[in-house]
């Protein structure tokens, strides 16, 4: 009877049509039969409730009836059989079991009108009952509840699939229970004194609220919402619908009710004695949920409550039937971007989409449970634990058995094939791993790992070999970088049974003495041992899914579980032969990619499925995609309170080291980005679109499916057919910045000449990397490192020394290059700009140093044997891809805080040269950035003997110089003289990452040098990629960063990548509105649109007002070219948007941002990442400085 929902309206349609409806005044009988056994009596309450039921649907169409009966009553006159039993309820004091036999529940708009329905009815109830519990309910008109305090019942499944879903019996193998369900009503007194001796916070905590309804997060192991949560064998939480409503009032306080009447319904009666184990724990005498304390239950019961078929009463007639609470009423303008989970479920289930297309039921079913994961993480916080050592206890302080590589391949095997995805494993199974849906058309779970939050990995080294490690450069098994593009063309080309057979074959040609020593040999016995790993992966959820048919009472349900295992039997050895046989493969090798440490992306899906489509109707695959978004996007983190960081001083070595990094804003960095459009990879003068059909189911997922993950990325060209660019424009209405898009025709040529090795084809064949970074697809490896441009200005200003930590300890601040001029002798802002330069080629060159003095470190402590089987060059060469296997290396300085520093040199220029408009020395300015505008004065700066007075007054020249600073053009508006210096910087930066190796100096020259020996390829070279990588990193790379010139505060956040700069993050949100052609004119550069050929990424906040039509235009012209920019983002979303997601999370838990290289929830965000987003400029269509408020008045 607990099964799952067949069909939404059917299970819909069978509910008694009060069910549904909301609960605001009204009357709960509970009815005591004088002869419950009686024939006379059953007839007699038929009789009477359909009746009821036909003079409430003639006369009141706005009240609605509930009726139950006490299961066995139901059960022994319809001869069926109705599941129940009881534990909890009866045997804890707190809960008053008094065995009713009917229950009548009529739901009214006012009292009068309750009392009015029931009148005529009374003496027929009495007639025939022993008693009659009457309760006379009601709501004030704010819903609020406990003396006005508390919004109730919020978080109700009212939405059609939920209700499907949990509330609802779906039929069975019965069909006339389809659309019943069970309820419990529970009278409960409250203890008013008890609860006034109470603050207002500890009240707040025992519920889990605040009266504005948000959740309580840090309070959650007590509070009232915590102890309700209960999960099924998935890990997920099952809801209850609640109809509670207060009654009387205590001590003639009207604003204290005497109790609360609940009344709750479900699909499962065990569910509620699971909630009432859980409220009371193991003492129920000392309830463990603070709210029991001050609550006690005086009657209450269990009830069938029959479908409107079988009780031959009104039924629910259509979508107006179905409530939808007004908390969650809030949605966009625009009508493709929704705020919160309940709203969308409402409007895309019942036909209010003003895209036109919702998901499928199917897709919306799974989409429910996932919202409801993630809702779960509002009360239950989740530790993925520590894997064991592969050597078992004590592992880590035997002598190692085998070469790290092959223990690294063992670590994979086992990892995959035994701890994370076996049926028996417990660790697999308390981390959610195993978790599945019977409709779910892909099957498999990516584990909660992230690049902000960490991961955990199976350890293999020695505790030597750790201590080494560790010493070499802060490495441990940990490091695994991942972050580039597998391969899985072949993947899908030749299947898991081709690649193991290929490297077979290369293993074969090694003699059988020389394995244990010969690397190539070593590589290979580690590739196939993780191929092994992943067969292992494929052949357990085989079995999870067989094993889940059997459970399915719906036959569909089973066909479609025996099918999805049958696929995963044949893609073990065989390539796919379908559609969903690929995507399927794709997926399950991308799990296991994560589960043992390596996130990475999924590449140009377009392609590498198109070939596959023919066969598959477009509905089919569509829904087949649509499965893929939800299961990449189910396991994101919504509440920032319940983080666990599992980073390790190693995790993620991205240049070949270790060490620490900015994790706050990657809290759901998944690296899961999916690449569509483009052109095809082809040697043609003339380039081939690639955009097919697959490339709009991809585009049509992400417009419809809420998720943070995986971002799409977009690749436009040209002459790329309109409607894909469209449909991109719906897509970026829908909030969430995707796609993203990629101008082809600029990037692809900037790639072509970032490195000889790289012919047209391969430049052509790019995809996103896992941020932004276009990866040449399946082939490349990948290393990075930051060029902080703002801090070659500190550095340039005062002597090489950076100044955030000038001061007592530091005074001048933390040397960091040679000790060029001090401000007092620099003459002009030319002989500034040359001194800049120096700087910066210093840190070019130490980045650089970086990456090439590492390079190689991981091959012989964190190698990656499952990734390498699907890089191009790996196999071939014998190679792992952390020891130089790929076909293309490419290296990476990636500069941050660029849009800051050109704000600031023009505000120097400004400030101190321009006789037109200096206000100011370079050293005064200097001192004033020091002391951080005024706001920090500090020794010796500001010697505290001159007394508070000289500080003041200094203080107050500093912020009119900030005053001034602030009021400049700034770059990213569109204004040519800020546009020309911008050129400047970016062209000469380029300048210097590239000649820094095509024209090493001696030191990068020596580096070089070296690692060609070590690969014994005198032809070994790099592809250059200079590119902006801020990603997420805005406020940890800004609290590096002193004052800066062109406004901002010491500390505070700098800019998202190349995007216009923030307004301070001291200042109150009041983000200016630019023309959105205007600024791109910024970037409409060579030295950008070419120069940067790792992307140049511009985030750009739109309000959610843009015109659809102004929208499609736009991006039609950066498909052509008429606009700047190799890379563009636009986040939809207003700045109130912004405040009250803030304010009420759960309430905007849909609202996503951009984040540099990603996409997050803003609700997840820390303060300080909000408060960067609030104050990001807003680009229209418009007038620059035009609102669209202005605009309409």
């Amino acid at each position: 009877m607990a099964a799952k929902t067949e069909t939404l309206d059917e299970a819909l349609l069978g509910a008694q049509r009060g069910l549904l409806m909301r609960a605001v005044f009204g009357q709960v009988l509970t009815i005591y039969l004088e002869n419950p056994k009686s024939l006379k009596t059953w007839l007699a309450i038929l009789e009477t409730v359909r009746a009821l039921s036909v003079d409430i649907a003639a006369k009141h169409p706005d009240s609605g009836l509930i009726v139950g009966f006490a299961p066995k009553f139901w059960s022994h006159w319809e001869k069926c059989n109705i599941p129940f039993s009881t534990t909890v309820l009866g045997s804890a004091g707190k809960f008053a079991y008094t065995f009713g036999d009917v229950l009548i529940y009529v739901k009214s708009p006012s009292h009068e009108v309750a009392a009015q329905i029931l009148a005529p009815y009374i003496p027929r109830l009495e007639a025939v009952s022993e008693s009659i519990d009457t309760v006379v309910v009601g709501k004030r008109p704010d819903a609020r509840i406990m003396g006005g305090r508390y919004v109730d019942s919020i978080t109700n499944p009212n939405d059609p699939i939920s209700l499907t879903e949990d509330i609802l019996i779906g039929g069975g193998r019965d069909p006339r229970h389809r659309g019943a369900c069970f309820g419990f009503t529970q009278k409960f007194l409250f203890d008013w004194p008890g609860i006034a001796s109470q603050a207002a916070d500890t009240q707040d905590e025992m519920i889990g609220r605040n009266p504005a309804g948000a959740v309580l997060p840090q309070h959650a192991l007590v509070s009232h919402i915590h102890r309700a949560n209960i999960r099924d064998s998935n890990g997920d939480q099952r809801k209850i619908l609640r109809q509670a409503l207060p009654f009387g009032s205590s001590g003639n306080h009207a604003g204290r009710e005497e109790g609360l009447m609940f009344v709750a319904f479900c699909n499962d009666q065990q569910r509620f004695e699971g909630i009432l184990r859980n409220l009371l724990g193991d003492r129920p005498e000392r309830p463990v949920d603070k709210l029991m304390t001050v609550v006690q239950g005086v009657s209450g019961s269990y009830w069938y409550i029959p479908s409107a078929t079988e009780l031959k009463v009104a039924a629910v007639s259509g979508p107006d039937d179905v409530y939808e609470d007004p908390h969650w009423q809030v949605a966009s303008p625009n009508g493709f971007m929704f705020y919160n989970a309940q709203d969308y479920l409402h409007q895309m289930a019942e036909d209010r989409y003003k895209g036109g297309d919702p998901p499928s039921p199917r897709l919306l079913s799974l989409l429910a449970r996932t919202f409801s994961h993630w809702r779960d993480s509002w009360v239950k916080r989740q530790i993925f634990p520590r894997l064991p050592h592969l050597a078992g206890d004590g592992g880590d302080e035997k002598p190692p058995s085998a070469p790290v590589p092959v223990r690294k391949g063992q670590a994979n095997l086992k990892t995959l094939a035994d701890l994370l995805s076996h049926p028996a494993s417990a660790i697999a199974r308390a981390n959610g791993l195993l978790r599945i849906e019977a409709k779910e058309l892909i099957v498999g779970v990516i584990p909660d790992f992230t690049l902000g939050r960490g991961k955990e990995v199976m350890p293999y080294l020695s505790k030597d070999e750790t201590m080494a490690a560790w010493l070499k450069g802060q490495l441990n098994e940990w490091s695994a970088m991942g972050h580039v593009v597998p391969d899985y063309e072949r993947l899908v080309k030749v299947g898991l049974g081709g690649l193991v057979h290929e490297i077979r074959t290369h293993l074969d040609k090694i003699p059988e003495p020389e394995r244990g020593t010969d690397k190539s040999a070593v590589f290979y016995m580690s590739c196939l041992d993780s191929l092994k790993g992943v067969q292992g992966y494929l052949r357990n959820w085989a079995s999870i899914t067989e094993t889940r048919a059997s459970e399915c009472t719906n036959p569909a349900d089973a066909d479609n579980m025996t099918d999805i295992s049958n696929r995963l039997h044949h893609l073990i050895s065989h390539p796919p032969k379908t559609f969903q046989d690929a995507v399927q493969l794709i997926f399950s090798f991308h799990c296991c990619l994560h589960l043992v440490g390596e996130l990475t992306s999924l590449g140009r899906l377009d392609q590498i499925l198109h070939p596959f489509l023919p066969g598959t109707p477009l509905d089919r695959a569509q829904d087949i995609i649509d499965c893929l978004w939800v299961k990449i996007g189910e396991n994101a983190f919504v509440n920032r309170a319940f983080i666990y960081d599992y980073v390790t001083y190693g995790t993620t070595a991205v240049c070949g080291v270790g060490g620490n990094f900015p994790q706050g804003g990657g809290i759901n960095q998944w690296v899961q980005q999916i690449t569509v459009g483009g052109y095809k990879p082809t040697d043609n003068d003339v380039p081939e679109g690639g955009a097919n059909e697959v490339t709009m189911l991809c585009l049509k997922a992400a417009r419809r499916i809420p998720v943070n993950a995986p971002t799409l990325s977009l690749r436009v060209y040209r002459d790329m057919p309109e409607s894909f660019l469209d449909e991109a424009a719906r897509g970026i209405l829908a909030g969430g910045a995707q796609p993203i898009l990629y101008n082809d025709d600029k990037l692809c040529p900037a790639l072509l000449d970032s490195g000889p090795t790289v012919t047209r084809a391969w430049s052509r064949n790019y995809a996103a990397d896992g941020c932004y970074e276009p990866m040449l697809a399946g082939a490349s490896e990948f290393a990075f490192n930051n060029v902080a441009t703002l801090l070659a200005l500190e550095q340039t200003l005062n002597q090489g020394s950076t100044y955030a930590a000038a001061g007592p300890e530091q005074l001048r601040g933390n040397k960091a290059t040679f000790r060029s001029p001090p401000a007092s002798s620099i003459t002009s802002f030319a002989h500034l700009q040359s001194l800049f330069l120096d700087q910066l080629s210093w840190l070019v060159i130490q980045c650089y140093s970086t990456i090439l003095s590492s390079y190689g470190n991981l091959s012989d402590i964190c190698p990656s044997p499952l990734l390498s089987t699907l890089i191009d060059g790996c196999v071939t060469s014998g190679r792992d891809l952390t020891a130089g296997g790929a076909r293309f290396h490419i290296i990476a300085p990636l500069c941050v805080g660029m849009s800051n520093t050109i704000d600031s040199l023009y505000a120097i220029n400004k400030l101190v040269f321009d006789p037109a408009t200096a206000l100011t020395t370079l050293p005064e300015l200097l001192d004033c950035l020091i002391n951080d505008w005024g706001f920090g004065m500090r020794e010796p700066y500001e010697s505290t003997l001159s007394g508070p007075a000289d500080s003041s007054e200094r203080s107050l020249r500093y912020t009119e110089l900030r005053s001034a600073a602030l009021a400049l053009p700034k770059w990213g508006s569109g204004h040519a003289e800020v546009d020309f210096l911008g050129n400047w910087v970016v062209e000469n930066t380029v300048r210097l990452c590239v000649d820094t190796i095509r024209s090493p100096p001696p030191p990068i020259k020596a580096l070089l040098e070296a690692i060609k020996d070590t690969q014994n390829n005198p032809d070994f070279d790099f592809v250059v990629c200079p590119g902006i990588g801020t990603f997420e990193g805005y406020v940890g790379d800004g609290a590096q960063c002193g004052a800066s010139a062109d406004g901002r505060r010491s500390n505070m956040p700098i800019a998202s990548d190349l995007s216009p700069a923030p307004a301070p993050q001291d200042l109150p949100p009041a983000p200016a509105f630019r023309n959105i052609y205007q600024s791109l004119r910024s970037i409409a550069f060579p030295s950008i649109e070419h120069g940067l050929s790792n992307a140049s990424p511009v985030d750009m906040n739109i309000p959610e007002t843009f015109p659809l039509e102004d929208l499609s235009r736009f991006v039609k012209a950066y498909a052509k070219g008429e606009v700047g920019g190799n890379l563009l983002t636009l986040t939809c979303a207003d700045l109130d948007t912004y405040t009250k997601a803030g304010e009420d999370p759960e309430r905007y838990n849909l609202v996503r941002v951009r984040m540099g290289g990603w996409t997050e929830f803003y609700a997840t965000m820390f303060p300080a990442h909000q408060g960067q987003h609030q104050r990001r400029q807003f680009f229209t269509p418009w007038a620059e400085g035009v609102t669209q408020g202005e605009r309409e008045n």
